[in-house]
């Protein structure tokens, strides 16, 4: 339709311009008419039904008051949103994979039965030695009375007799006072006890008969007989020796305890033996004791008691 509109327009304009810019010596032909219309309109495209375009709207209507049409008014601005950059997807974990069950152990196999150890043959049992053992028993205790009659033994005796008196007056002088006759006392009784326990060396010398490799035990036990050899309960030098060992040892150890349970636990008697100017009044009862434990002895002394 508009095309329609815009080229009527042209040709009018196209002879509006032609009629005004005639040359001078054409002369006006008169009006416009409807001819003149038709001849410069003849190739002008017409509607089939005149006085209508196609559109439906009469063209012989004077026109309207052409009105601007209102602008679309902005409607809310949409920002465009920020470009982002596509997020990877993160990996996804593997699954750990399941622990696979154990297999069942097998069951060992039984080992097999040893067999039995055959019984090793006894031996022989021991022979019986119980009379050699009586006998060495009735050896011993005869060889104890006789010894108890012999100048060695009465000497020892005497010689342990007197230590002891000396320490009980000792023991009663600490009683009540404490003054130079306690420690007199004192070393008279420690000169006594080595005194006694040389005595007891120079007894069990001139009676052990017996070589050096027989120990005399203590007591008469049956059992413990049992570990003599048969030689050696048959022999009367080993009797003897047994004898002289039996006899005096009782007194032996009462002879030691006087160290043990006197002299360190009696503070009189204990100052008295660390002292260097009183060990000098028993000087001498020391050195024979100790030569006697190393074996050397007096021969006087020894000739008198054989």
């Amino acid at each position: 339709m508009y095309r329609v509109i815009a080229v009527c327009l042209l040709a009018l304009m196209m002879t509006a311009c032609g009629s005004s810019q005639k040359p001078a010596d054409q002369q006006d032909d008169g009006p416009y008419t409807g001819k003149d219309l038709e001849r410069d309109s003849g190739d002008v495209y017409r509607p089939s039904n005149p006085g209508k375009d196609d559109d439906g709207v009469n063209r012989d209507a004077p026109p309207r008051e052409t009105q601007p049409k209102p602008k679309p008014e902005p409607g809310p601005t949409v920002e465009k949103p920020a470009e982002t950059k596509p997020v990877e997807p993160k990996p996804q974990p593997k699954p750990e994979p399941k622990p696979q069950p154990k297999p069942e152990p097998k069951p060992e196999p039984k080992p097999e039965p040893k067999p039995e150890p055959k019984p090793e043959p006894k031996p022989d049992a021991k022979p019986d030695r119980t009379g050699l053992i009586s006998g060495f028993i009735s050896n011993v205790s005869r060889g104890m009375e006789s010894l108890r009659e012999t100048a060695a033994w009465k000497d020892f005796v005497k010689a342990k007799e007197k230590f002891e008196e000396r320490r009980d007056k000792a023991l009663e002088a600490g009683k009540d006072d404490k003054g130079k006759d306690a420690e007199t006392h004192w070393a008279n009784a420690i000169a006594a006890w080595y005194e006694a326990r040389h005595m007891y060396e120079v007894f069990m010398h001139v009676n052990r008969r017996a070589g050096s490799d027989f120990e005399p035990g203590i007591g008469l036990n049956f059992d413990d007989l049992q570990g003599y050899s048969d030689d050696e309960l048959r022999s009367a030098d080993c009797a003897h020796t047994y004898a002289a060992f039996e006899l005096a040892e009782n007194d032996a150890r009462q002879l030691r305890q006087f160290q043990t349970d006197v002299l360190k636990y009696n503070l009189t008697a204990g100052k008295v033996f660390a002292d260097d100017k009183q060990a000098k009044k028993w000087e001498k009862e020391k050195k024979q004791w100790q030569d006697a434990v190393d074996g050397k002895f007096d021969a006087n002394v020894l000739k008198k008691y054989r």
